[in-house]
């Protein structure tokens, strides 16, 4: 193109003298000519790009590009981006295709390698309400970082569980403490806060109720808001600024709404209501003399001897309207059975049951029987004679005696006061003699004859006092005879 124009300009100087009045008309079509000749552009652009990063989860835009052209400004280039398999949101190395195309047409492609990085790091804050650098912890709360952190990463995610502390945090303390917290996502991109938390009781006092939240008590008893609701606060052991307002008087039936007010150390209070209604629900204090009574055939016997009373609270003594159901025939052995009853005047009803057995007249022999057995596991005692230590003859003299019948006081001496009976003849209540139980001669030992071949007896100090059978081979072997007294 430039030999091109020499020649032009050549020419027009060697015709210029010779003919200058054709050269003005020429010289103007000429130079037109050659402009518009020189203004064709041929050249492509440059794309000077060879690998670029772009942040993650960003968008690629033609800025990104360092491209030029020699004729058309920038922002004029048609620029075309092929993201076909490209991902900003995952990290890694993307090679793409760019194209750019200036005004005259001309285009140069490029691959370009695009690397999608991440250089950001976690985002450390609160957990629920932003209070900016002042974190609120309630006292004897978690001590967890965690529950009041959050470290959050535009690629990790949650990393709050990897957050590493200067120091631990401790909700037993009133007071703020500094804490410096670390989050390092997998890229290496670390965050670091330092933040304080202000540990403190908010909480009022947790008042509930033990049952509902109204409840009956019993006119006349005592009121205690403590037996209706539980007070517990979550820094002080014991509440022990309780306030009730209102008055319960439990000697006059009616409902009353009293209000409790819990307010512990630090200011905090909660309030509940309760409605406490009075009426009468127990039934009359109804007492007797005994529970069980043991009386003989054809021996009088008067139930209402043994009502002691029956106290009411509302209505006092109202033992005269006690009523007895039930009877006792005292000419029929057996045992029975009477209830009394006591109604007060809102229909409380309080009942009691007293036993009476009717028994057959015990002769005295049976009598001594059953006094020797009510001593079986009672000790020996060489020379007692009751009523809680034994030896052989002072128990049998003691169950004679609770029967008004006098014996001698040993063994030898019982057997020499008795009649002597044999084994077949024995009866309930007699005595049993035997000899050599102790290597001496004569009579060494005495018990008292129970029926069924069993006789009750104090042995020894190994034994004590305890039933065995005259049959067995020991006692048959020194058995010697059988003693009635009278």
């Amino acid at each position: 193109m430039k030999n091109l124009k020499d020649k032009l300009i050549n020419n027009l100087q060697m015709h210029v003298l010779t003919r200058k009045a054709m050269f003005i008309p020429l010289l103007s079509i000429s130079v037109l000519g050659l402009v518009g000749y020189a203004a064709i552009d041929r050249e492509a652009p440059v794309i000077h790009s060879n690998q670029i990063e772009i942040l993650y989860g960003m968008d690629l835009n033609k800025e990104m590009f360092d491209i030029s052209d020699n004729k058309t400004d920038f922002d004029a280039l048609s620029i075309e981006i092929e993201e076909q398999g490209f991902d900003s949101y995952q990290l890694g190395t993307y090679h793409i295709p760019v194209t750019a195309i200036d005004q005259f047409s001309n285009s140069a492609t490029k691959v370009v390698t695009v690397d999608v990085v991440d250089k950001t790091g976690p985002v450390i804050s609160q957990k629920g309400k932003n209070n900016g650098y002042v974190v609120n912890v309630e006292i004897h709360s978690k001590t967890d970082i965690y529950d009041y952190i959050q470290a959050i990463d535009n690629v990790d995610g949650d990393v709050t569980p990897f957050i590493e502390v200067d120091r631990q945090l401790d909700t037993t303390v009133m007071g703020i403490q500094t804490i410096t917290m670390k989050a390092t996502d997998t890229s290496g991109n670390t965050s670091i806060k330092i933040m304080e938390f202000l540990v403190s009781d908010t909480e009022a006092p947790k008042i509930q109720y033990k049952n509902k939240d109204q409840v009956t008590i019993d006119y006349g008893s005592s009121f205690k808001y403590s037996d209706h609701v539980s007070i517990t606060d979550n820094y002080d052991q014991v509440v022990s600024s309780v306030k009730v307002n209102g008055d319960v008087n439990t000697k006059s039936i009616g409902s009353y709404d009293i209000d409790i007010v819990a307010t512990d150390s630090s200011g905090n209070a909660s309030e509940k209501e309760l409605k406490v209604n009075v009426k009468d629900i127990s039934g009359p204090q109804l007492t007797l003399t005994k529970k069980s009574v043991t009386i003989k055939v054809g021996q009088s016997f008067n139930p209402k001897s043994y009502l002691k009373s029956s106290i009411d609270n509302y209505d006092g003594d109202i033992t005269n309207q006690v009523t007895i159901s039930g009877s006792v025939n005292t000419k029929k052995a057996g045992t029975y059975t009477l209830t009394y009853t006591s109604k007060d005047t809102t229909g409380n009803t309080s009942t009691q049951k007293l036993t009476v057995r009717v028994e057959k007249p015990v002769s005295s022999k049976e009598g001594i029987a059953k006094s020797a057995l009510s001593k079986v596991g009672a000790r020996y005692v060489w020379g007692a004679a009751g009523p809680n230590a034994f030896d052989c003859s002072g128990l049998t003299q003691w169950a004679y005696k609770q029967h008004g019948i006098s014996i001698p006081r040993t063994a030898s001496q019982q057997y020499r006061a008795s009649k002597k009976i044999k084994k077949s003849e024995l009866k309930t209540g007699d005595l049993v003699f035997f000899s050599g139980t102790d290597g001496r001669p004569g009579i060494t030992h005495v018990g008292i004859y129970v029926g069924n071949g069993q006789f009750v007896s104090a042995k020894d100090e190994k034994t004590g006092v305890k039933t065995a059978s005259l049959n067995s081979s020991y006692w048959s072997k020194h058995f010697t005879s059988g003693g009635r007294i009278g």
